[in-house]
């Protein structure tokens, strides 16, 4: 009746290998819903022409709507199985190649029809809509498919029951993993799922480093020392072959970059030496280690122009799976496991040990050692020389030329070298013979301090020094890849200066390859036993062991400092949160030591506002104090923002130090302000209108007073461009939507308090005051801002902490690492005509003409931002709509999905009123400009539920909007959970009448009630209330008690 395809005991259920999925067969597929008995139930059959087998195909399945589970629709979409992470069984139906082949299988005139005559309850239908789901859709369709005689099945339920147990027990092993479902966010399990394969991956990160030729070259070298074995049908190839099965090699890598297939005509098989290891965990660090340094150690024989005077800049090395990996920076909340192993600076490797803390380090030795042992041939021109004494380089030791330089950042592998044979046939006569020049000093150096530096200084060890994050497992590649993007998500977290991250995946049979940028996430995947492998393997290890920082994600605009923080005791005393870690672990150390952002110099040329040039150098660089705010993810926005202050140069220099009296020697910064970096959707209204510059222009004649604009902008380029070197964004093969290219924004503004800082209640409410201005200034220039919350809010005043130090002196890292003294001077004060107002137009946009129903709610993505789920249809879809906003403060018509007007910005303003009650205590004394104190806020449970993420928008709206229709709810919540500021007597729990009057009076002039015939008050939006109207209605209450606790 049923064929199951039965994976080994290493090879879990989610991760399907070659030989489990076959072609012209047809599969039923469960995948994981976030129920332990309940699965999606669908039918999938691969496309053959793909390798592997289920990397593509066709996914038959019915989706309910994002706003009912009672509206359900078919779906046929192209789809990647065997990576999902969310696979959890694959099951064999039968054998369909009767019908044709794949494009006939999956087409309009074979299971296409078929699936399509499947009821699906409608609107009126009479199948109850409880009654079904993507189950009983599969049922019926394997009747239909029976009757039609594709699949045989006499008893449907006695199917049902064998798949569900097969189901029940792919589960546990699926479970095994559970830690991982709880570590990896749903967003991230999101932008997995549309990822796209890139075969040319490490040759566009690294191919200017090793290219395709190179690496055959090194590849002969390896065979020579026995790195590397390679047969033919069977048989061990002579060296005479060699030359042959490494040009087929190379051959192999440059047509797999192009279309991701390679030629089946030579069964080449190549084995790499026992002693690398097999590429599990244990392994995995020995095998990149010992690749990289022995193709470093071929080409500095062979190849010394193309190495173009790189060196060694980091080394892998394996991590505890007993101790996490400390994150100095980040709460203990978001620590996850550590990764296998990671690439560390050089730097952190060393010779000499600090003899005051020699209990921080750990024996680390270098590949050098197994090399010279295991492979002595390829190590044995070096050891010659570093018997003898190394002498002190100077530049013109290096046998690179500028010649040799640009040989080796020429693309060479797009086009293949017809005389690469003939090089490999001369090369491989010069190794027989033994007539290869000496290597180098520069080359030889670095293989001397490389082999000395065998002590890892355990100081460094810690996530913002971690270059380059792997995960190895013994065969399930699917699980590697989510653990390595969840640890390149939290690297990202402390890294704020990466334009993109990479990192490693390896089981005994493959290596992998992440990439990570603002756009999503790209993959490489291959065998090490193929001559494709071998290329990309070599180019891999090697290419990673050279690149510099920028190669490594590095942005341009960002220079680093030293710098040092305690360990973190949750961290460093347990493995769990309340189990104690072994004692035989090794202490932490009393610093970690590490990098962050020292300055940002930013291209004058890349200016976007303002528009006409404001200088004549070609830079503007900025100190960055401390970092405020870090929303870095994985992908997308990426948002930070630092306290930061500008260099200044020229006359504006001079009349700044005669003013402070400072050295005519000094450096000189002037600010604070707020140094805003983030990645814009090209296709937001915001970025697409150029929202800013109109806002810019409306304040220039007097429309807006009450918002803060920035004063300068920069658009550092499309990450389509900056990092892909592409055109134009292109299109994942697995994903349902265009990929979304972003811009590179950076963004000053002058450095404020925010709403959290308020001192007073008059401050407090001038503020609100300020935001129902703004907002009527901002419908004036026809912008909705549709993001008003706690962090968009400022107050006006610049009160400092020491307000009659306008000019002060610090030491900063000049850039070389020597500290010298510097000026930091404070700018004039901007200020607004009230309290405060808003920031932040990054989610702006033009007021609509009209403000129809949506067909559909929005669901939830990630935070802050709703997606639209639109009608399923078997066309693509051009890109997802979107609902911008923070949850808690979002309307009660944006979570019901109407689209954006002005009174969405009324009622956040609401929201935050009301919410600054239950999070914002007795006013913090003043620290501006340094960082404020972080509020965690501890929110009721009944608010709690209108305010959580977890659930779909439509319900949180729906929840809302009973929660304030009742006036005793949401009073009542408040008075039991207020905080102090805000109560007159704490213990009566009396709330302030000031407070009770502003939240009514504010309620009013938003909502009105309307009895129905059952008598039950309805809350109804008041669409003409005016922005302005309720300003004033505030500023009466405001009047009214100004002398009684809001001083």
């Amino acid at each position: 009746m049923v064929e199951y395809s039965d994976p080994s005991p290493d090879t879990p259920p989610n991760v399907c290998t070659d030989a489990e999925l076959e072609s012209n067969r047809l599969y039923a597929v469960l995948s994981y819903r976030g129920d332990l008995a309940a699965w999606n139930w669908a039918f999938y059959v691969p496309n053959s022409s793909v390798s592997p087998i289920g990397s593509s195909g066709t996914l038959f399945h019915v989706i309910n709507s994002a706003d009912s589970s009672a509206e359900w629709a078919f779906e046929a979409e192209t789809k990647d199985i065997v990576s999902s992470p969310l696979l959890v069984a694959i099951v064999r139906l039968g054998d369909v190649g009767f019908l044709g082949t794949y494009e006939d299988i999956v087409g309009q005139d074979s299971l296409l029809p078929m699936f399509r005559t499947v009821a699906i309850p409608a609107i009126g239908s009479t199948i109850h809509p409880a009654e079904f789901s993507s189950r009983t859709w599969f049922l019926d369709a394997i009747c239909v498919l029976h009757d039609c005689g594709v699949v045989t099945c006499d008893d449907v339920w006695l199917l049902e029951r064998e798949i569900r147990r097969f189901a029940f027990t792919a589960m546990d092993k699926y479970l095994q993993n559970k830690v991982m479902r709880q570590e990896v966010s749903e967003s991230l399990f999101n932008w997995l799922n549309s990822r796209w394969r890139s075969a040319d991956l490490v040759g566009h990160v690294l191919g200017d480093i090793v290219s395709i030729p190179l690496a055959a070259r090194i590849t002969l070298s390896l065979l020579r020392c026995g790195v590397l074995t390679v047969n033919l049908n069977g048989e061990i190839l002579n060296r005479d072959q060699w030359p042959r099965a490494c040009n087929h090699a190379a051959s192999c890598a440059s047509l797999a970059s192009k279309t991701d297939s390679t030629p089946q005509s030579t069964d080449y098989v190549w084995t790499w030496a026992e002693e690398l290891g097999t590429g599990k965990g244990c392994h995995a660090e020995n095998f990149v280690n010992i690749v990289g340094m022995a193709a470093y150690l071929a080409a500095g024989m062979t190849d010394q122009a193309q190495l173009s005077k790189r060196t060694p800049t980091l080394r892998f090395t394996r991590l505890s799976r007993r101790r996490r990996l400390p994150l100095p920076l980040h709460p203990p909340g978001g620590q996850g496991f550590p990764p296998d192993f990671v690439a560390l600076p050089s730097s952190a490797f060393v010779s000499d040990r600090d003899q005051t803390r020699l209990n921080e380090y750990q024996e680390r030795p270098s590949a050098l050692g197994l090399i010279e042992a295991y492979f002595p041939s390829l190590f044995e021109p070096y050891s010659r020389l570093l018997s003898a004494a190394v002498v002190t380089l100077t530049d013109s030791d290096h046998s690179g030329s500028d010649a040799a330089q640009s040989l080796s950042t020429k693309p060479n592998d797009a086009e293949y070298d017809p005389q690469l044979l003939s090089n490999l046939e001369e090369l491989s006569t010069q190794l027989e013979m033994n007539q290869l020049p000496i290597p180098p000093l520069w080359v030889t150096s670095a293989v001397k301090k490389h082999r000395e530096s065998r002590f890892l200084d355990m100081s460094r060890v810690c996530y913002p020094n971690v270059l380059v994050p792997g995960e190895g497992k013994q065969t399930d590649m699917g699980a590697a890849l989510i653990w390595c993007a969840r640890h390149m998500d939290q690297q990202r977290c402390v890294q704020p200066w990466l334009r993109f991250c990479l990192g490693l995946m390896a089981t005994k049979d493959e290596l992998g390859l992440l990439r990570a940028d603002a756009t999503g996430i790209e993959e490489c995947v291959f065998r090490k036993d193929t001559g494709r492998g071998v290329i990309e393997a070599i180019r891999l290890s090697l290419g990673i062991m050279l690149a510099t920082d920028q190669e490594l994600g590095h942005h341009p605009a960002f220079s680093l400092r030293d710098t040092e923080a305690l360990p973190v005791p949750e961290l460093d005393a347990t493995t769990s949160k309340k189990r104690p870690a072994p004692s035989s672990l090794t202490p932490p150390p009393a610093k970690y030591r590490f990098k962050e952002v020292n300055f940002v110099t930013l291209e004058n040329s890349k200016r976007h506002l303002p528009e006409s040039s404001v200088t004549s150098e070609n830079h503007t660089r900025y100190y960055t104090k401390y970092l405020l705010e870090d929303q870095s993810s994985l992908v997308g926005r990426c948002t930070r923002i630092w306290c930061a202050y500008r260099e200044v140069s020229g006359c504006e220099r001079e009349s700044l130090a005669n003013v402070h009296k400072i050295d005519s020697h000094m450096p000189i910064f002037i600010g604070p302000y707020a140094l805003k970096f983030y990645c814009a959707d090209i296709q937001s209204e915001a970025y697409g209108k150029d929202i800013l510059k109109v806002a810019q222009k409306a304040q220039d004649e007097g429309i807006i007073k009450h918002v803060l604009l920035p004063t300068d902008v920069w658009y550092l380029g499309k990450n389509s461009d900056v990092v892909r070197n592409l055109v134009v964004a292109t299109k994942p093969e697995n994903s349902g939507f265009d990929i979304v290219d972003r811009e590179e924004i950076v963004k000053i503004s002058a450095f404020k308090r925010t709403l959290a800082q308020f001192e007073t209640g008059c401050e407090f409410y001038g503020a609100i005051i300020g935001v129902l201005k703004a907002i009527g200034e901002l419908q004036d220039a026809g912008i909705m801002h549709r993001d008003v919350s706690f962090g968009n809010i400022v107050l006006s005043d610049e009160k400092y902490a020491n307000s009659d130090k306008e000019c002060e002196g610090v030491n900063i890292d000049s850039g070389d690492g020597k500290a010298v003294r510097a000026a930091l001077v404070r700018r004039q004060s901007i200020l607004m005509p009230s309290s405060g107002g808003l920031h932040d137009l990054d989610s702006a946009a033009s007021i609509p003409k009209s403000v129809p129903k949506l067909e559909r709610p929005v669901l939830w993505t990630s935070k802050g931002v709703k997606t639209i789920s639109k009608a399923p249809s078997n066309k693509r879809i051009t890109g997802p709509d979107f609902r911008t906003g923070t949850t808690p403060f979002m309307s009660i018509p944006l979570l019901s999905g109407e689209q954006n007007s002005v009174y969405d910005d009324l009622q956040s303003t609401f929201f935050v009123l009301y919410l600054s009650m239950l999070t914002f205590d007795t006013p913090a004394p003043n620290c501006y400009p340094e960082a404020p104190r972080t509020t965690l806020p501890h929110w009721p449970t009944e608010v709690q539920r209108w305010a959580d993420d977890s659930v779909s928008m439509e319900d949180l709206g729906t929840r809302k909007q009973k929660f304030f229709q009742s006036q005793a709810a949401w009073l009542v919540c408040l008075i039991d959970n207020g905080l102090k500021f805000w109560l007159v007597d704490p213990v009566d729990r009396t709330l302030d009448e000031c407070h009770g009057a502003a939240l009514l009076e504010f309620h009013q002039a938003i909502w009105t009630k309307v009895e129905e015939s059952t008598g039950r008050m309805v809350l109804f939006k008041k669409l003409g209330v005016k922005p302005r109207e309720v300003a004033a209605a505030l500023e009466k209450v405001v009047e009214i008690y100004k002398d009684r606790g809001l001083s």
